[in-house]
């Protein structure tokens, strides 16, 4: 009888430690999940403002070389930055 209750407590005692691996490894993963996506918009992020800067330099050097005037320099600008 007592051996029969000291085994049910060590198989209770082994479920919760199961669940809690279970449950650390569940977390572990969503967080490396996050980390990735986190890294995927920072790059996108990175990427895009890369493009404006691009732009924005080569729509510079149109105004300064006066192909573009004061006004649409200024349209352009506001076009590009999304205002």
């Amino acid at each position: 009888m007592i051996i029969s209750i000291v085994y049910t407590i060590i198989g209770l005692i082994f479920c919760f430690v199961l669940y809690l691996a279970f449950r650390a490894i569940n977390t572990g993963m969503e967080a490396k999940k996050a980390n990735k996506d986190l890294e995927n918009s920072d790059q996108t992020s990175l990427d895009n403002q890369e493009d404006l800067i691009k732009k924005l330099n080569e729509l510079k050097e149109l105004h300064e070389k006066k192909i573009l005037s004061d006004e649409e320099f200024i349209a352009a600008k506001k076009k590009i930055l999304g205002e």
